[in-house]
């Protein structure tokens, strides 16, 4: 199966709206069943990681690994993840770390593929004016009750990041259950809250300070999402 993108979306077209303050959210980039096709995809069809922090350092389990902690160790080290977050620090969800790979025509490859496009890629430079962006990375995370990512932004300078994008699958959500992309001032205080909507893209510029809050206990669904940075060489 090929993606189907909505037509009427040009990215270059949106320079001014993403001016206003480095962000934009936009609707519909998929048609209807291709966004469908690829939320039961990477729901059901990748293989998953646990990733969170641990005494400062990044950690990616799998469920079988942490299982085989025991429930004593498991029980343990969610009291250390939310420690501390308490204390602003850290994050836990499921991730999938996507690579190029052009024998894989699965639909999540062919969402790279189309992120690292000359046409999106062009798109994307005209409207934030980032000219230095020569491609894209990825991962599909699967956020479930108890996870969250606390407030932070995603200046990175190793990996030359410049735009942040979400993309997100979860055909039905209820901005009740949390998992919520929160952006605050540069001061600490709320600024406003994008709810995680079926087949939309939320694009802005790693400066801005951000967080995804706590899903919760009584969420019916994962939120899904393909997530990552349009980067510089």
């Amino acid at each position: 199966m090929n993606l189907e993108l909505n037509p009427l979306h040009n990215f270059a077209d949106y320079s001014e709206q993403y001016g206003q303050d480095k962000r934009l959210r936009l609707f519909d980039v998929f048609m209807p069943k291709t966004a469908g096709d690829i939320a039961q995809h990477i729901h059901q069809d990748l293989s998953y990681k646990n990733a969170f922090v641990e005494d400062g350092n990044f950690k990616a389990m799998s469920t079988k690994e942490l299982e085989a902690l025991g429930s004593e160790k498991q029980q343990a080290l969610t009291k250390a993840i939310y420690k501390q977050a308490s204390d602003g620090v850290g994050f836990l969800y499921a991730k999938c770390q996507l690579h190029q790979n052009p024998s894989d025509l699965s639909l999540s490859q062919q969402v790279l593929t189309w992120l690292n496009s000359a046409e999106l890629l062009n798109g994307i430079k005209a409207m934030t004016g980032h000219e230095d962006i020569t491609g894209a990375n990825a991962q599909a995370t699967r956020y479930y009750p108890g996870h969250f990512l606390t407030r932070h932004n995603d200046v990175n300078e190793h990996e030359n990041r410049r735009v942040a994008y979400v993309l997100n699958f979860t055909p039905k959500w209820h901005p009740d259950w949390g998992g919520l992309l929160q952006f605050y001032h540069d001061d600490g205080n709320p600024k406003d809250t994008w709810v995680p909507i079926f087949n939309s893209i939320a694009l802005f510029d790693v400066t801005h300070p951000h967080a995804v809050s706590y899903v919760a206990p009584f969420a019916k669904n994962p939120r899904l999402a393909i997530t990552g940075w349009f980067t510089a060489s």
